[in-house]
């Protein structure tokens, strides 16, 4: 964490180091602050697939289902390989989040959503 954090305080615009502060405080249970951290993410690159995917994750375990839908379908169709458990492992996703990803994409909004991408 601290590393990201030194990274961030030279770069601001760092979009690795802020995109995994919020993976990191995602697993330490502050999904308050990891979404903060993915919504500077992609206000440096609206095009980040990753934290958009991620910021869905976090706004549909926090009770913020539509936003988190409209979320998922830009991320996913940005790159829908972070639909996929082994790009979000390669990636290193954390457990916490990667068990919050599965149940959302089990949704049948998601579910729908997938089938029209593949």
């Amino acid at each position: 964490m601290s590393n990201h954090n030194q990274v961030v305080a030279k770069d601001t615009k760092s979009l690795a180091a802020i995109n995994n502060i919020g993976f990191i405080k995602y697993e330490q249970g502050d999904k308050e602050t990891a979404i903060q951290q993915w919504q500077q993410a992609i206000k440096i690159n609206s095009q980040s697939a990753e934290a958009t995917f991620a910021l869905a994750v976090a706004l549909y375990v926090t009770g913020q289902q539509q936003q988190a839908y409209q979320l998922a379908e830009k991320a996913l169709m940005l790159d829908k390989n972070f639909a996929d458990f082994y790009c979000m492992k390669k990636h290193l996703w954390g457990q916490s989040i990667m068990t919050d990803a599965q149940k959302f994409l089990s949704t049948s909004q998601m579910r729908t959503l997938l089938s029209k991408l593949r």
